[in-house]
Protein backbone atom coordinates (compact mmCIF):
# COMPACT_ATOMS: atom_id res chain seq x y z
CA UNK A 1 0.00 0.00 0.00
CA UNK A 2 0.99 3.29 -0.98
CA UNK A 3 2.22 5.92 2.03
CA UNK A 4 -0.09 8.73 2.27
CA UNK A 5 2.32 11.86 1.11
CA UNK A 6 1.61 14.88 3.54
CA UNK A 7 1.75 18.22 1.99
CA UNK A 8 5.35 19.44 2.31
CA UNK A 9 5.36 22.87 4.22
CA UNK A 10 6.78 26.24 3.03
CA UNK A 11 9.64 26.86 5.56
CA UNK A 12 10.83 29.99 3.65
CA UNK A 13 9.96 33.17 5.22
CA UNK A 14 10.35 36.85 3.39
CA UNK A 15 14.09 38.28 4.41
CA UNK A 16 13.26 41.87 3.38
CA UNK A 17 12.88 44.60 5.80
CA UNK A 18 10.09 46.87 5.76
CA UNK A 19 9.96 50.78 4.95
CA UNK A 20 9.50 51.21 8.94
CA UNK A 21 12.23 48.66 10.03
CA UNK A 22 14.69 50.16 7.39
CA UNK A 23 13.57 54.50 8.76
CA UNK A 24 14.08 53.37 12.53
CA UNK A 25 17.89 51.92 11.63
CA UNK A 26 18.56 54.96 9.97
CA UNK A 27 17.67 56.88 12.83
CA UNK A 28 19.20 54.69 14.95
CA UNK A 29 22.65 54.96 12.97
CA UNK A 30 22.40 58.75 12.83
CA UNK A 31 21.89 59.45 16.57
CA UNK A 32 24.62 56.80 16.89
CA UNK A 33 27.08 58.85 14.35
CA UNK A 34 26.13 62.25 15.69
CA UNK A 35 27.20 60.85 18.93
CA UNK A 36 30.46 59.36 18.13
CA UNK A 37 31.90 62.16 15.40
CA UNK A 38 32.54 64.88 17.95
CA UNK A 39 34.05 62.67 20.18
CA UNK A 40 36.52 61.44 17.49
CA UNK A 41 36.78 65.25 16.61
CA UNK A 42 38.07 65.74 20.34
CA UNK A 43 40.30 62.51 20.08
CA UNK A 44 42.03 63.93 16.73
CA UNK A 45 42.56 67.70 18.38
CA UNK A 46 43.38 65.85 21.38
CA UNK A 47 46.16 64.10 19.73
CA UNK A 48 47.30 67.16 18.20
CA UNK A 49 48.15 68.62 21.48
CA UNK A 50 49.76 65.36 22.66
CA UNK A 51 51.98 65.44 19.48
CA UNK A 52 52.69 69.58 20.16
CA UNK A 53 54.20 69.03 23.82
CA UNK A 54 56.05 66.53 21.99
CA UNK A 55 57.49 68.92 19.52
CA UNK A 56 58.16 71.33 22.19
CA UNK A 57 59.69 69.48 24.25
CA UNK A 58 62.00 68.16 21.99
CA UNK A 59 62.66 72.24 20.80
CA UNK A 60 63.17 73.08 24.59
CA UNK A 61 66.17 70.54 24.79
CA UNK A 62 67.60 71.91 21.92
CA UNK A 63 67.45 75.49 23.47
CA UNK A 64 68.95 73.89 26.72
CA UNK A 65 71.91 72.34 24.49
CA UNK A 66 72.84 76.01 23.05
CA UNK A 67 72.96 76.96 26.48
CA UNK A 68 75.19 74.70 28.13
CA UNK A 69 77.53 75.11 24.89
CA UNK A 70 77.61 79.35 25.56
CA UNK A 71 78.12 79.70 28.75
CA UNK A 72 74.36 79.57 29.89
CA UNK A 73 73.94 82.46 27.47
CA UNK A 74 70.32 82.03 26.08
CA UNK A 75 69.42 81.10 22.43
CA UNK A 76 69.89 84.01 20.04
CA UNK A 77 66.34 84.80 18.13
CA UNK A 78 68.50 86.50 15.10
CA UNK A 79 72.51 87.47 14.19
CA UNK A 80 73.59 88.70 11.62
CA UNK A 81 69.89 90.24 10.02
CA UNK A 82 69.54 86.53 8.17
CA UNK A 83 70.44 83.52 10.37
CA UNK A 84 67.54 82.92 12.58
CA UNK A 85 67.06 80.05 15.73
CA UNK A 86 65.15 78.11 12.82
CA UNK A 87 67.22 78.95 9.97
CA UNK A 88 69.08 80.65 7.36
CA UNK A 89 66.99 82.82 5.33
CA UNK A 90 68.41 83.37 1.49
CA UNK A 91 66.72 84.59 -1.67
CA UNK A 92 65.70 81.06 -2.93
CA UNK A 93 64.25 80.17 0.63
CA UNK A 94 64.99 78.69 3.94
CA UNK A 95 68.03 76.63 4.93
CA UNK A 96 67.63 74.81 8.10
CA UNK A 97 70.52 73.53 8.24
CA UNK A 98 72.00 77.12 8.92
CA UNK A 99 69.59 77.66 11.78
CA UNK A 100 71.50 78.50 15.49
CA UNK A 101 68.72 75.78 16.57
CA UNK A 102 70.36 72.98 14.17
CA UNK A 103 73.59 71.37 16.03
CA UNK A 104 71.21 71.16 19.57
CA UNK A 105 67.79 69.63 16.78
CA UNK A 106 68.61 68.30 13.21
CA UNK A 107 65.05 68.63 12.18
CA UNK A 108 64.01 70.15 9.10
CA UNK A 109 61.74 73.00 8.27
CA UNK A 110 59.02 70.92 6.32
CA UNK A 111 55.46 69.78 6.51
CA UNK A 112 54.80 67.74 9.72
CA UNK A 113 58.11 68.73 11.17
CA UNK A 114 59.23 69.45 14.31
CA UNK A 115 59.07 72.92 14.61
CA UNK A 116 55.39 73.14 12.85
CA UNK A 117 52.31 72.50 15.48
CA UNK A 118 50.47 69.69 14.18
CA UNK A 119 46.93 72.13 15.04
CA UNK A 120 48.66 74.86 12.63
CA UNK A 121 49.88 73.03 9.74
CA UNK A 122 51.10 74.21 6.51
CA UNK A 123 48.50 75.79 4.33
CA UNK A 124 46.59 77.15 6.64
CA UNK A 125 48.76 80.32 7.20
CA UNK A 126 50.92 83.13 4.59
CA UNK A 127 54.87 82.37 5.19
CA UNK A 128 56.85 83.94 7.29
CA UNK A 129 59.56 85.87 5.44
CA UNK A 130 58.47 84.48 1.86
CA UNK A 131 58.91 87.89 -0.42
CA UNK A 132 56.10 88.86 -1.91
CA UNK A 133 56.84 87.64 -5.51
CA UNK A 134 57.65 84.16 -4.39
CA UNK A 135 55.06 81.51 -4.96
CA UNK A 136 54.03 79.46 -2.03
CA UNK A 137 56.29 76.78 -1.38
CA UNK A 138 57.64 74.28 1.27
CA UNK A 139 61.34 75.77 0.79
CA UNK A 140 60.09 78.68 3.04
CA UNK A 141 58.22 77.21 5.94
CA UNK A 142 59.93 78.17 9.00
CA UNK A 143 58.48 77.21 12.71
CA UNK A 144 55.00 78.02 14.25
CA UNK A 145 56.49 78.22 17.60
CA UNK A 146 57.38 81.73 18.79
CA UNK A 147 60.68 82.37 20.43
CA UNK A 148 61.18 84.05 23.35
CA UNK A 149 63.88 86.34 22.66
CA UNK A 150 62.32 89.77 23.43
CA UNK A 151 63.30 88.98 27.02
CA UNK A 152 66.29 86.55 26.77
CA UNK A 153 68.29 87.96 24.05
CA UNK A 154 66.99 91.82 23.38
CA UNK A 155 69.77 93.04 21.41
CA UNK A 156 69.42 89.72 18.87
CA UNK A 157 65.64 89.90 19.24
CA UNK A 158 64.91 91.95 16.15
CA UNK A 159 63.02 94.79 17.97
CA UNK A 160 64.90 97.85 17.74
CA UNK A 161 65.65 99.90 21.11
CA UNK A 162 65.31 96.99 23.39
CA UNK A 163 69.29 96.04 23.22
CA UNK A 164 70.30 97.82 26.13
CA UNK A 165 68.75 95.10 28.08
CA UNK A 166 71.14 91.89 29.51
CA UNK A 167 71.35 89.00 27.22
CA UNK A 168 69.92 86.78 29.42
CA UNK A 169 71.64 83.36 31.09
CA UNK A 170 69.23 80.14 31.83
CA UNK A 171 70.88 79.41 34.91
CA UNK A 172 70.15 83.08 36.11
CA UNK A 173 66.70 83.79 35.54
CA UNK A 174 64.32 83.97 38.10
CA UNK A 175 61.55 81.71 38.34
CA UNK A 176 62.28 80.17 35.44
CA UNK A 177 59.34 77.58 35.77
CA UNK A 178 57.29 80.29 34.48
CA UNK A 179 59.09 82.70 32.42
CA UNK A 180 58.21 81.39 28.52
CA UNK A 181 60.80 80.13 26.18
CA UNK A 182 58.77 79.26 23.12
CA UNK A 183 54.71 78.86 22.54
CA UNK A 184 52.11 78.30 20.11
CA UNK A 185 52.20 81.36 17.53
CA UNK A 186 50.47 83.37 14.93
CA UNK A 187 50.21 86.85 13.34
CA UNK A 188 46.97 88.26 12.26
CA UNK A 189 47.22 90.74 9.60
CA UNK A 190 43.34 91.63 10.05
CA UNK A 191 43.28 94.55 12.39
CA UNK A 192 39.54 95.13 12.88
CA UNK A 193 39.71 91.15 13.74
CA UNK A 194 36.31 90.61 11.29
CA UNK A 195 38.10 88.22 8.98
CA UNK A 196 40.83 85.28 9.25
CA UNK A 197 44.27 86.66 7.66
CA UNK A 198 47.18 84.94 9.48
CA UNK A 199 51.23 84.30 8.99
CA UNK A 200 53.13 82.22 10.95
CA UNK A 201 55.70 83.45 13.29
CA UNK A 202 58.57 81.90 14.73
CA UNK A 203 58.34 85.58 17.58
CA UNK A 204 56.92 85.20 20.84
CA UNK A 205 55.50 89.09 21.37
CA UNK A 206 54.55 90.33 24.79
CA UNK A 207 51.16 91.93 25.63
CA UNK A 208 53.17 95.35 26.11
CA UNK A 209 56.57 96.59 24.02
CA UNK A 210 58.76 99.05 25.04
CA UNK A 211 59.03 102.51 23.26
CA UNK A 212 61.88 103.82 24.63
CA UNK A 213 60.61 105.39 27.99
CA UNK A 214 57.78 103.35 29.06
CA UNK A 215 55.32 100.21 28.13
CA UNK A 216 52.85 100.27 25.63
CA UNK A 217 50.12 98.18 24.83
CA UNK A 218 50.75 95.63 21.74
CA UNK A 219 47.92 95.39 19.42
CA UNK A 220 49.43 92.38 17.51
CA UNK A 221 50.80 89.66 20.30
CA UNK A 222 51.51 86.91 18.84
CA UNK A 223 50.48 83.94 21.51
CA UNK A 224 48.13 81.58 19.77
CA UNK A 225 45.46 79.57 21.41
CA UNK A 226 44.55 76.35 19.45
CA UNK A 227 44.20 73.57 21.43
CA UNK A 228 40.71 74.03 23.08
CA UNK A 229 41.32 77.41 24.04
CA UNK A 230 44.59 76.87 25.37
CA UNK A 231 48.25 77.24 24.22
CA UNK A 232 50.98 74.75 24.68
CA UNK A 233 54.49 76.42 25.95
CA UNK A 234 57.92 75.45 27.32
CA UNK A 235 59.46 77.32 30.16
CA UNK A 236 63.06 78.61 30.53
CA UNK A 237 63.76 75.75 33.18
CA UNK A 238 62.76 72.74 30.05
CA UNK A 239 59.21 71.74 31.37
CA UNK A 240 56.06 71.93 28.89
CA UNK A 241 52.25 73.17 29.78
CA UNK A 242 49.19 74.28 28.03
CA UNK A 243 47.58 77.57 29.64
CA UNK A 244 44.61 79.47 28.80
CA UNK A 245 44.53 83.45 27.66
CA UNK A 246 43.03 84.34 31.24
CA UNK A 247 41.78 87.31 29.64
CA UNK A 248 40.02 88.11 26.16
CA UNK A 249 41.81 87.63 22.75
CA UNK A 250 42.83 90.54 20.89
CA UNK A 251 42.12 88.93 17.79
CA UNK A 252 39.20 86.43 18.32
CA UNK A 253 38.95 84.42 14.89
CA UNK A 254 42.98 83.28 14.84
CA UNK A 255 42.70 82.91 18.91
CA UNK A 256 45.59 85.26 19.19
CA UNK A 257 45.89 87.00 22.69
CA UNK A 258 48.40 86.94 25.87
CA UNK A 259 48.99 84.56 28.41
CA UNK A 260 47.48 87.20 31.65
CA UNK A 261 47.21 90.95 30.52
CA UNK A 262 50.85 91.85 31.87
CA UNK A 263 54.35 91.10 31.21
CA UNK A 264 54.99 89.09 34.17
CA UNK A 265 55.60 86.75 34.62
CA UNK A 266 55.41 84.79 32.00
CA UNK A 267 57.10 87.03 28.89
CA UNK A 268 59.16 90.00 30.52
CA UNK A 269 59.31 89.26 34.11
CA UNK A 270 61.23 92.56 34.94
CA UNK A 271 59.73 94.87 32.72
CA UNK A 272 59.67 96.80 36.04
CA UNK A 273 63.06 97.64 36.28
CA UNK A 274 63.53 98.75 32.10
CA UNK A 275 62.55 102.16 32.48
CA UNK A 276 64.97 102.65 35.17
CA UNK A 277 67.64 101.12 33.64
CA UNK A 278 67.58 103.00 30.05
CA UNK A 279 70.17 105.10 29.85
Amino acid sequence: MNARKLPRMDTRRDDAFSLAEVLVSISVIALLMSLLVPSLGRAREQAKSVTCMSRLRQISLGFLGYANDYDSYALPTCVDGRTFWWGRLNPDGVDHTRGLMWPYLAGELRERGVYECPAQPYGTYSLQGKPSNKPDDPNWITSTYGYNGYFLSPAHSGWPGIGFRPWQKVCSVHRSDQVFAFADTLLSWDLTGKRLSVSNTAMLDPPYLFNGKTWQKNSSPTTCFRHFGRTAVSCVDGHCDTLDAQGPYVRDLAKIGSVGTSNAPHYVPDYLDWSAAKP
